[in-house]
């Protein structure tokens, strides 16, 4: 006799925050990072939970960026830094997924642009987001539409003289 197990989404904090996120609205995005993270407390060792909870929290800052809403640096600085923390942690928990190590390359960037580049680069955090972005290339340079490429590009690009170096940039971007 088999039987079946049914969790409703509302019992299943990581599909509520999927379903979330996934519509790619401002306010969603905000309403599933609390889900994520229910999610990442539940099962402090999920992969999956850590990861999405980075990109959640990433993504709704580099929104807030790219549209220049109000506050958007200090959001940036607080939310760059809080996924950086849980893509570590997915990278330490699966190292060879390319998730963990993308998603702590772009919470850097992210964290970096609400403090400053310059920074950012005293903090030290040139090497382990440049670390992070090769081993995402590494693993899937085609993960999220070439975003590890991409990435490396515009990591080499955006750095200040006399760490920018425009040869390396173009190799990645092409």
């Amino acid at each position: 006799l088999l039987c079946f197990h049914f969790v409703s989404m509302a019992e299943d904090p990581l599909a509520e925050a999927d379903a979330l996120f996934n519509t790619r609205e401002l306010d969603s995005m905000l309403a599933s990072i609390p889900l994520y993270v229910k999610a990442v407390e539940a099962v402090p060792e999920s992969y999956e939970a850590n990861w999405k909870c980075a990109r959640a929290y990433r993504e709704y800052a580099d929104y807030n960026l790219e549209h220049e809403l109000e506050g958007w640096k200090d959001l940036c600085k607080e939310y760059g830094k809080i996924a950086m923390e849980y893509a570590k942690k997915a990278k330490k928990l699966e190292p060879e997924k390319v998730e963990g190590h993308y998603y702590y390359g772009l919470s850097a960037a992210t964290y970096s642009d609400g403090v400053s580049i310059l920074k950012a680069l005293k903090e030290g955090l040139k090497g382990s987001t440049q670390d992070a972005f090769y081993k995402a290339y590494e693993i899937d340079k085609m993960y999220d539409i070439g975003g590890p490429m991409l990435a490396i590009g515009r990591f080499w690009h955006q750095l200040p003289i006399p760490f920018r170096n425009k040869r390396r940039a173009e190799k990645y971007l092409e």
